[in-house]
């Protein structure tokens, strides 16, 4: 049966040092990307049927997610991730599917990379791009 996102995810923003403590980033609106890019390895040889090629499988880089928001000024997480990001600062961010003992939870670090949008007849809205700096966990949530 499909689950309605609304209430079911949430992009949360980590802080502090040893203990890391997450807070929801307000007004995300949009949510995707996760997994691996693809990295095939040519193997072929002379004992390859003709024709075909066999490959094996090389190490992976995790794929970015992106994100939108409604900006929202003077918010401490929404803040945080732009000061990081002029810094080039690598934040924990947790993404949380669920709640109870079936939720999951998916954390990694990222520097996050923002841009804004304006129209003149719309809302203040920001998009955002998290390039995991390594292989994103998941598991049960905390």
């Amino acid at each position: 049966m499909a689950v309605l996102a609304q209430g079911f995810m949430h992009l949360l923003l980590g802080s502090g040092s040893g203990t890391i403590t997450y807070a929801n980033i307000p007004g995300v609106t949009n949510l995707n990307g996760g997994g691996f890019t693809p990295n095939k390895i040519d193997a072929t040889d002379f004992d390859t049927p003709a024709g075909t090629r066999e490959y094996i499988s090389g190490p992976r880089e995790p794929s970015p997610y992106s994100f939108d928001m409604h900006y929202e000024q003077g918010d401490t997480q929404q803040e945080a991730m732009f000061t990081a990001m002029a810094a080039n600062t690598p934040l924990p961010f947790k993404v949380t599917l669920g709640a109870g003992g079936s939720g999951k939870q998916i954390t990694f670090e990222a520097v996050p990379n923002l841009t804004l949008a304006a129209p003149v007849d719309g809302k203040v809205t920001s998009s955002g791009t998290l390039e995991p700096l390594a292989a994103p966990a998941r598991e049960a949530q905390d």
